[in-house]
C-alpha cells in the first residue's frame, strides 16, 4: 500500500480542501486583465494586483509557521479557508484598485496559513521513509487545483460575467471548507510536559526564535530553500510569466502547426496546462523513487538537470515542436523538485519548530516567484527572452552546487502515522 489508511484519511480531505481553496486566486490570474474595464481599475496595477498576496506571504509564512508550532494544526487550516472565501467574495462586492488590493491582501493571509499548514500536518503523519510519497501526492492535489481552477473561472467568466463566477468560485472553496470541517483530523503531536509550547498558547514570531533558528541552522536545509527559491524562480516566476512573450518574439502573433495557425495566447495557455499536467505526475513519482532508495537528494540533482536541459531547449531548438519538449522538461523538474525538496525539508526540520521550518521553505519559494517576472521583463526590455531562458539554465546548473557532497538517509525519527 502506497500511505496508510490514517495517512489517506489525512490526505483526502486536506488535499481536497486546499485544490478548491485555489478557485478565486487562480480565476483572478486567469481573468483579470480582461475585466479592468468593469472593475475600475488600469492595465499597469495589474501585476501589482496579482503579486500582492505572494509580497505579503513572503513575512506571512513565518508568522504562520510560528502559529502552527504554537497551537493545534485544524483550527488555523479552517481559518485560512475561511478567510480564502472571504477574499474571494470580496472580488465580487468592490470596485478599484485598494478595495481589490484588500482582496488580494487577505488572500495572502489564507494562503500562508492553508500552504504552510497542509505541509506541517503532512509532516505530522508521515516519516522519513513514507514521507515523499504523501508529499508527493499533496501536491498532486495542489497541481489538479491550479490546472482546473483557471478553466472553471474563465468558463464561468465568460458565461456568466466576472460577479457570478467568483461568486460561484466561492462556494467551490466552501464546499472544500466543508469537507474539512467534517473530515480533516487534528495532527498535532502530543507535547511533552518540558515543552516549551505544551500549554498550546498562540502567538506570533519571537525574535528569540528566528536567532535561535539562525544559531542551529542546517546548511543542508539552506542549501534546499536556496534551490527551492531558484525553482521557483524560474518556473512560476519566469517561465509562466513570459511563455506567450517567447512565442510571439520568435513567431509572431500565430504559431503555424501543420496547417493549423494558433494564436499564441490559445498556444500560451496550452502550454501552462501541460506544464501542471505534466506536474500532477512527477510530484507523485518523484517522492515514490525518493523514499525507495532512500536519499532525496540524488532526485534533487536529477530534476536540476531536467530543467536545465528545458530552458537550454527553448533557448537553442529554433522548431515549434521543440518548445513543448522544452516545456515539459522544465515541468518535470519543478514537479520532482517541489516534491523532493519539501520531503527532504521536513526530514531535516527539528520536531518542535517545524511549522517555522516550513515557513521558512514557502517564503525562500514566494521570494522566487515575485522576483521571476520582474527579472524576466526587466531583461526582456534590451535582451530577447531566449538569452533570459539560458541565464535560467544556468542558475538551475549553479544549484547543483549546492548538492554538492550531500546525500544519505537522514536518521529516521519516531513516526506520527
Amino acid at each position: 500500500m502506497i500511505v496508510s489508511r490514517s495517512q489517506l484519511r489525512l490526505l483526502l480531505p486536506l488535499g481536497t480542501a486546499m485544490a478548491l481553496s485555489l478557485t478565486g486566486d487562480s480565476t483572478m490570474y486567469a481573468v483579470l486583465a480582461s475585466q479592468i474595464d468593469f472593475l475600475g481599475i488600469s492595465l499597469g496595477v495589474v501585476g501589482v494586483l496579482l503579486g500582492a498576496n505572494r509580497m505579503v506571504r513572503i513575512p506571512g509564512n513565518l508568522v504562520a509557521g510560528s502559529l502552527y508550532d504554537r497551537a493545534g494544526r485544524r483550527p488555523l487550516f479552517l481559518t485560512g479557508l475561511a478567510l480564502g472565501i472571504v477574499s474571494t467574495l470580496s472580488y465580487s462586492l468592490v470596485r478599484g484598485f485598494w478595495s481589490l488590493l484588500a482582496g488580494r491582501v487577505l488572500w495572502g493571509i489564507a494562503w500562508a496559513l492553508i500552504n504552510v499548514g497542509g505541509y506541517t500536518m503532512i509532516l505530522d503523519r508521515s516519516s522519513i521513509a513514507d514521507r515523499g510519497r504523501m508529499t508527493g501526492l499533496y501536491q498532486m492535489a495542489f497541481m489538479l487545483g491550479l490546472t482546473i481552477s483557471p478553466i472553471l473561472g474563465g468558463t464561468l467568466t465568460d458565461i456568466l460575467g466576472f460577479q457570478r463566477a467568483v461568486r460561484i468560485c466561492a462556494l467551490v472553496s466552501g464546499f472544500g471548507l466543508l469537507v474539512a470541517l467534517v473530515a480533516l483530523p487534528e495532527t498535532r503531536p502530543e507535547r511533552g510536559a518540558d515543552s516549551p509550547d505544551s500549554a498550546g498558547r498562540m502567538g506570533w514570531v519571537k525574535p528569540a526564535d528566528l536567532v535561535g533558528m539562525l544559531r542551529r541552522v542546517d546548511w543542508r536545509i539552506l542549501a534546499a530553500s536556496i534551490i527551492y527559491l531558484v525553482v521557483l524562480f524560474v518556473n512560476s516566476g519566469v517561465l509562466m510569466s513570459t511563455i506567450s512573450l517567447y512565442l510571439e518574439q520568435r513567431w509572431g502573433t500565430t504559431v503555424t502547426m501543420g496547417a493549423r495557425a494558433i494564436g499564441v495566447a490559445s498556444l500560451g495557455g496550452l502550454l501552462l496546462a501541460l506544464r501542471s499536467a505534466v506536474g500532477i505526475v512527477a510530484g507523485p513519482v518523484a517522492g515514490l523513487l525518493s523514499d525507495r532508495i532512500g536519499d532525496r537528494w540524488p532526485v534533487v540533482r536529477v530534476g536540476l538537470l531536467l530543467g536545465s536541459a528545458g530552458f537550454v531547449t527553448l533557448a537553442f531548438l529554433a522548431s515549434v515542436g521543440a518548445v513543448p519538449l522544452g516545456v515539459a522538461l522544465i515541468s518535470l523538474s519543478a514537479g520532482a523538485l517541489a516534491t523532493s525538496l519539501t520531503a527532504l525539508v521536513g526530514d531535516l526540520a527539528e520536531r518542535r519548530r517545524q511549522s517555522l521550518t516550513m515557513g521558512g521553505l514557502a517564503t525562500a519559494g514566494d521570494i522566487g516567484s515575485a522576483l521571476g517576472p520582474i527579472f524576466a521583463y526587466g531583461l526582456a526590455v534590451a535582451l530577447d527572452l531566449r538569452w533570459v531562458y539560458l541565464a535560467c539554465a544556468l542558475a538551475l546548473s549553479v544549484g547543483l552546487l549546492a548538492t554538492l557532497g550531500q546525500g544519505g538517509r537522514v536518521p529516521q525519527k519516531n513516526p506520527q502515522n
